[in-house]
């Protein structure tokens, strides 16, 4: 699979104490993508500014489609895989599931891929940068929810402020910021 940096930060960054918890929470619960909430926090870290809604509505286009039809059809298949039984035995799930864990990963560097393309046409706003880079992912992050028209709750708003924390370990974020 051709590297990228994209790649490189979101696996170093996902390691980070609490972002894959908070991540995986928003996914599930929100329904948010991981990818996307990276691209967020990376775009800002590289100076790319702040996304504004219509830049948003592109790079959720542009992956919508694998995101629906791939990456969450072998997301389900690995997580049915380690929940049930499934009359298979133990030993050969062993070596099976970590196949589809290769292949549900590569998916996600492709859709990294994807959106990393996008990011060398991005520019920032009319406006440019609100800043610091911990102000352009809070407002990139602000565009994502609002693309998806998701009410903003407090467990939202601790997913986040983990998320940023891990981001810009100095910054401050009263709850405000991100909520």
């Amino acid at each position: 699979m051709q590297v990228h940096p994209f790649w490189d930060f979101s696996v170093s960054f996902y390691r980070k104490p609490g972002v894959a918890d908070a991540c995986l929470f928003v996914q599930d619960r929100y329904g948010l993508n991981v990818n996307v909430i990276l691209f967020c926090i990376w775009g800002a870290e590289t100076g790319r500014g702040m996304l504004t809604s219509v830049q948003i509505n592109t790079a959720l286009h542009r992956v919508a489609d694998w995101e629906e039809q791939v990456i969450k059809p072998l997301r389900e298949i690995r997580r049915i895989c380690r929940q049930e039984a499934l009359g298979i035995p133990e030993f050969l799930l062993q070596t099976f599931v970590p196949q589809i864990e290769t292949v549900e990963l590569e998916a996600e560097q492709v859709e990294q891929l994807v959106l990393a393309e996008l990011a060398q046409g991005l520019i920032p706003s009319v406006e440019g940068s609100s800043g610091p880079a911990e102000n352009d992912a809070v407002g990139s992050l602000k565009a994502y929810i609002g693309a998806l028209g998701i009410t903003q709750d407090a467990q939202l708003t601790e997913c986040l402020s983990v998320i940023l924390h891990a981001a810009f370990p100095g910054a401050s974020f009263p709850p405000a910021a991100v909520s």
